[in-house]
């Protein structure tokens, strides 16, 4: 894949946590557990009961990771 920002190669790989990986416009609510029903909240990761993880591709020249969350992880 290559980078919007600056057209480089990107590395692609995961991004892990202890907890689900979620996308909100409130990030002071709910932070510990995402409430999905929401408009404001997009869950990111999959096999949240093992290992959250979802794929990402990571650029080292602009330092900036992109998530796409339409491929869940295997």
């Amino acid at each position: 894949m290559r980078c919007p920002y600056c057209n480089e190669g990107m590395i692609c790989g995961s991004v892990q946590s202890q907890r689900e990986i979620f996308f909100t416009t409130k990030p002071d609510q709910n932070w510990l557990i995402p409430s999905i029903n929401k408009k404001d909240e997009i869950m990111l990761s999959s096999h949240n009961w093992s290992k959250p993880t979802c794929m990402a591709y990571h650029c080292p020249a602009c330092r900036k990771v992109i998530i796409d969350y339409s491929v869940k992880s295997e």
